[in-house]
């Protein structure tokens, strides 16, 4: 078997450090009396799934846990494993693992169930239903202007026309004053406020300030905003509710703790 080492693999990344002697199973390799077992071998497969766009063929892993090996036991001739600098990070990957370990126990013993995952979703979905509305809009400096719009329109002009021609906003002008799909909160709660009001196929009578100056509104469409289902954002909702767990963990932790913090 060839030992050339495989550019495409970065073989001394902490990344892909999964560890090379589990629990003694079958056989995959012996590398100087080491042996190098079908679960370090699985294990360092899904590390490199996960951290790889694409993952290699056995022949390739087996090579790279080769390499990993050797280089190991080199590192254990020279005894750098009795230096200060290995010493620390053992601890430092010592701490993070036991940090996680805290984490992963925590929220073992204090799952989260569906019911309270439903309440959770109920009370987004509140918040998130909306509409959409399809809009043009006039902007000009003054109220003067506004109403000398409002009363061409009045007289039959067409709204995009007269966008144009006269509107302040130069992106939406190009388009006859088109915005697109907008929600209330995505606009000033002013322009927001006047949407509302507005029937399809209508424009506001009366000017609506802002602070970029003075709008015309008109709605052309109205749509309702679809939802996502609980099934699909269930799993994120856990992630966040979980994140909160964590934050509260920690601090019932502080709570009962005796800190003493020597500089800051």
């Amino acid at each position: 078997m060839s030992f050339k080492p495989l550019v495409s693999v970065c073989v001394l990344s902490s990344a892909l450090l999964a560890p090379l002697h589990a629990a003694p199973t079958d056989p995959v390799v012996i590398v100087n009396g080491e042996t190098i077992t079908q679960q370090d071998y699985d294990g360092y497969a899904q590390v490199r799934e996960t951290h790889g766009n694409v993952t290699p063929d056995r022949k390739t892993l087996v090579k790279e846990l080769i390499q990993r090996e050797l280089m190991k036991q080199d590192a254990l001739r020279q005894k750098l494993d009795q230096l200060p600098e290995f010493i620390q990070k053992i601890k430092g990957t010592r701490n993070n693992l036991l940090m996680e370990m805290a984490m992963h126990d925590y929220l073992e013993k204090h799952p989260i169930d569906d019911a309270v995952l439903k309440n959770k979703y109920d009370m987004l979905i509140v918040r998130l239903k909306a509409d959409e509305y399809q809009v043009r809009h006039i902007l000009v400096n003054s109220e003067a202007e506004a109403k000398t719009i409002i009363a061409e329109l009045a007289e039959g002009k067409a709204f995009g026309k007269l966008a144009s021609e006269k509107s302040e906003d130069a992106g939406s002008a190009e388009d006859g004053g088109d915005l697109g799909w907008i929600t209330q909160s995505s606009v000033v709660p002013k322009f927001g406020a006047a949407l509302e009001k507005l029937e399809k196929g209508k424009y506001t009578t009366n000017p609506v300030k802002s602070k970029f100056g003075w709008h015309i509104i008109q709605l052309d469409d109205v749509r309702s905003v679809a939802l996502p289902s609980f099934k699909s954002i269930k799993e994120r909702i856990r992630a966040a509710l979980q994140s909160q767990q964590m934050q509260e963990y920690v601090i019932e932790l502080g709570e009962k703790a005796k800190i003493k913090i020597i500089k800051k």
